[in-house]
């Protein structure tokens, strides 16, 4: 059998409840937590997803919930930051387009993915 993924999304905005519901649908993964500065928005997705954890702290939710993978959907001058905690953290990183604000931020965060053997992803509408 093979081991599920355990995946965090970070930013339950516009887009992340779309990714919250896309990631429960896939079987290779486990939608284990969520993150947003929102608590309405967490009491909300709480009542759709009773089985997923709910934080308001992003550097304990990289750090502390036992990810394997990070979905972030925040605003995108968040995007950098999260998203080189993530993989500093050691996790797969997944961030809602663009990537990040500078061709310089993309290039560090690529350079940190190779470097640690982690997936870096980059959604895209459609794709």
């Amino acid at each position: 059998m093979k081991k599920q993924v355990a995946v965090g999304v970070l930013g339950c905005g516009y887009w992340g409840p779309l990714l919250v519901r896309n990631f429960r649908s896939l079987p290779d993964c486990r939608l284990k937590a969520v993150c947003d500065a929102n608590m309405a928005r967490l009491k909300h997705l709480s009542t759709l997803y009773p089985d997923v954890e709910v934080t308001t702290d992003p550097q304990q939710f990289v750090n502390g919930r036992g990810l394997d993978a990070i979905i972030i959907a925040t605003p995108v001058k968040d995007h950098y930051s999260f998203a080189k905690a993530s993989l500093l953290a050691g996790k797969h990183t997944f961030i809602e387009k663009p990537m990040a604000s500078s061709s310089e931020e993309c290039d560090e965060l690529i350079e940190i993915a190779e470097r640690k053997g982690l997936v870096l992803m980059v959604d895209h509408t459609f794709l």
